[in-house]
């Protein structure tokens, strides 16, 4: 009769964050020569009443956005996506950049 043994892994749920699992596997690619290239997956938008702009920000699910907005301010809010997808990072400058109305 074979013996049964006990496996530890996968680690348990949630032990390990999304982030730290990326940070880690970019410092392996990096370390054999790869190139990693940031994602791409950050959308930025204007919320619009009508035709006026009354929030500007940045997110990965337009469509939950939009209806988290519409919960919130009425169905009478429509999210316009501005350019294309971008880096969380250069998302986040350009959504700076909206609040101090330098755009």
């Amino acid at each position: 009769m074979a013996r049964q043994r006990t496996v530890k892994y996968p680690p348990k749920r949630g032990q390990f964050s999304r982030s730290k699992i990326e940070k880690a596997v970019k410092e392996v690619l990096e370390a054999r020569g790869v190139r990693t290239e940031p994602k791409r997956d950050t959308y930025k938008y204007h919320l619009k009443q009508g035709n006026k702009i009354i929030r500007s920000g940045i997110t990965n699910n337009l469509d939950r956005r939009e209806k988290e907005h519409q919960r919130e301010l009425g169905n009478d809010v429509h999210i316009q996506q501005v350019g294309k997808r971008t880096t969380r990072e250069g998302a986040k400058e350009w959504e700076k950049k909206q609040r101090r109305g330098t755009l």
